[in-house]
């Protein structure tokens, strides 16, 4: 399995999830200082909806990332074909 480290800017990060993210994927999203780990159920132009499994809360959650933009920290994405991991440079 492959890894992937890239640093871009929280517009990158949004147009990457856009666009590679698919269900059925795994992605752990750092948000300020919110964790949110979890399987993709769907990805509709950024708007993701993610069956989240952590400790404190499970569940399907819908997270807007291009209006939340502002927070990102990383986006870790697992797929098929490896893990890339993405960290906000601004």
């Amino acid at each position: 399995m492959k890894e992937e480290k890239k640093i871009c800017t929280c517009d990158e990060i949004c147009e990457y999830i856009e666009n590679e993210i698919k269900p059925g994927d795994i992605i752990r999203l750092s948000l300020g200082r919110c964790y949110i780990p979890g399987e993709v159920v769907t990805n509709n132009e950024g708007v993701i909806q993610i069956n989240v499994n952590s400790e404190t809360i499970k569940g399907l959650s819908c997270i807007d990332v291009e209006k939340l933009k502002d927070f990102l920290v990383e986006v870790e994405h697992e797929c098929k074909d490896g893990v890339c991991t993405l960290e906000a440079k601004d």
